[in-house]
């Protein structure tokens, strides 16, 4: 709304100069699968294909957390995906998006920004967001792996296959003593594997592609395929990073950006092969 924005210190479509400090939104992605991917020193290893369409700033409101004042960071509700059966949206749900003038999306999650980085109501942010060789933070759900046994669930190693043993090769053992006669809290024991939210961080971006709207990262990540992953920026990397991202996001022309763009470590899939062995080898090839 008008009043809302008017409280910000950040116009749509201003830059703000990068400083340690300054936490920025973060857009939702999901999981299409993993690939390989070859490095110029002959190295070689897994990637993870995650699109990242157009997300959309539901809402933007004051957060006022444990010992936080107004001023101190604000809630940005992204929302992507739209949503295929509107008849399976709750009608309050609705209001909250036809209020916004945005159509009913599958996924949203609230971001915590600094009030320098606050987006209006109805922006749009997409994979320009982010830059190839940045780092991320990934936030998701693990896999869902049902009820479980302490040997996969835990690692325990079971019990002999001997003689005399009767059903007794992958249960846990003692799980207390006569004495205490009780059970301790978070004892591992059988029950629910996976689906649990995690965080995996310090993930980078390897490749770009701005007309398909998909990323590949290096390494393996959490969730299934399909599942809905949220990605910000890494924590543990913004001393290094900071002066290098776009604040409050990017917001200059997407032509510059190019189709696609490989990290320099990548070996491209139209690059030939004799031009790679000579710029390994060296003038010994020939």
């Amino acid at each position: 709304s008008s009043g809302i924005n008017a409280e910000w210190p950040l116009r749509p479509g201003e830059a703000v100069q990068p400083a340690l400090g300054l936490i920025r939104t973060g857009v939702i992605g999901r999981k299409h699968g993993t690939t390989t991917l070859f490095f110029r020193d002959g190295s070689y290893g897994d990637g993870t294909i995650i699109e990242i369409p157009e997300s959309t700033v539901l809402a933007n409101r004051p957060w006022y957390g444990v010992h936080q004042d107004q001023n101190s960071l604000r809630e940005l509700k992204i929302v992507a995906f739209d949503h295929e059966a509107l008849d399976e949206v709750p009608l309050l749900t609705q209001k909250e998006y036809y209020s916004a003038g945005v159509s009913p999306k599958q996924a949203q999650y609230t971001f915590y920004v600094s009030p320098e980085c606050a987006l209006p109501e109805g922006y749009k942010l997409d994979l320009a967001h982010f830059s190839v060789g940045q780092y991320v933070d990934l936030h998701g759900v693990t896999i869902n792996r049902g009820f479980q046994g302490v040997m996969r669930r835990w690692g325990y190693k079971g019990q002999g296959f001997d003689r005399g043993r009767t059903k007794t090769h992958r249960r846990p053992g003692s799980i207390s003593t006569q004495g205490l006669a009780r059970v301790l809290k978070g004892k591992k024991l059988a029950g629910v594997m996976g689906n649990q939210r995690r965080t995996l961080p310090n993930i980078q971006i390897v490749y770009a592609n701005y007309e398909r709207n998909y990323i590949i990262v290096k390494g393996t990540t959490l969730g299934a395929i399909g599942d809905f992953l949220y990605l910000t920026d890494a924590q543990m990397k913004a001393p290094i990073q900071a002066p290098l991202l776009f604040y409050p996001t990017y917001i200059g022309p997407r032509d510059v950006l190019g189709t696609e763009v490989y990290d320099p470590r990548i070996i491209r899939p139209d690059e030939a092969l004799p031009d790679l062995l000579s710029e390994k080898l060296g003038p010994e090839l020939e």
